[in-house]
């Protein structure tokens, strides 16, 4: 199924459900690399040319609605829980730290990034959106790959010292805390990244390792003694099935509890 979500800075983005069988493609079988993942993660996202908050806004909702709210950090009583919304309502939205830079007869657009760190080093140059010569205009993340690095080995070097400076500008707007610190008796470790930093990356394809080869094989098998047919459950979100296997278990428990004669809870 796709849907439509609104982001913070008012964009709407099409989106398209991760479903269980997605998480077994996600988790078992793709690429183990991180740009391998996070490249299948963003093909859920159906509007391109976002940049990576928008993104990571995008796959919050989806890791929200397909998966759960429920995220595990740690703390100094060990891993506890904390909600996606919770995080959500935490973050300043999407700043505008667009600005343009003249150099000869070409204008360059400086903007947040629209490709993840995943280890490769020329993902700073995704901070150019767009350059326009004359009445053209050249939009830079709806290009092919070997478009876009068509246009980086034709880059004047005088871009690369514009680029360091407008991070030394603007690397606070890059800077997210996801949690603050919480002090109290349950102390949660803050949670805080670079939206240029390669953990970033790494954290949002953590969200999303949420099932084991052997948890779902599990799942699988003891919902087909209710569900006989396993496809639906495949087409399923996970966070459905989960509520299936809630459902199912709780049936099960019922019914031992009324052939023992011992009401539920007692």
């Amino acid at each position: 199924m796709q849907f439509t979500h609104v982001l913070p800075n008012g964009k709407e983005v099409q989106l398209k459900e991760i479903l269980f069988k997605d998480l077994r493609t996600f988790n078992l079988y793709e690429d183990t690399s991180i740009r391998g993942k996070m490249e299948f993660l963003q093909s859920f996202i159906l509007t391109k040319g976002l940049n990576v908050l928008e993104q990571f806004y995008a796959l919050l909702y989806l890791r929200q609605n397909c998966i759960g709210d429920n995220i595990i950090v740690t703390s100094n009583k060990g891993d506890v829980g904390v909600s996606i919304d919770f995080i959500r309502k935490n973050l300043d939205g999407i700043p505008d730290v667009a600005t343009t830079v003249n150099i000869d007869q070409a204008e360059y657009t400086l903007d947040i990034p629209y490709q993840f760190n995943a280890g490769n080093d020329d993902f700073i140059l995704s901070l150019i959106k767009c350059i326009r010569i004359g009445d053209q205009t050249l939009d830079i993340p709806s290009l092919s790959k070997e478009e876009q690095q068509e246009v980086i080995e034709r880059l004047p070097e005088q871009l690369y010292t514009a680029i360091d400076q407008y991070l030394n500008n603007t690397h606070e707007f890059f800077n997210l805390c996801l949690l603050d610190s919480i002090p109290g008796e349950v102390e949660i470790n803050p949670i805080e990244f670079s939206i240029l930093d390669g953990a970033f990356t790494v954290f949002i394809v953590s969200l999303f390792n949420c099932i084991t080869t052997r948890g779902y094989r599990e799942l699988l098998f003891s919902l087909a003694k209710r569900i006989n047919d396993v496809s639906f459950l495949a087409n399923s979100t996970y966070l459905e099935v989960y509520d299936y296997f809630e459902m199912y278990t709780n049936e099960i428990q019922e019914r031992n509890a009324n052939q023992s004669g011992t009401p539920m809870g007692g």
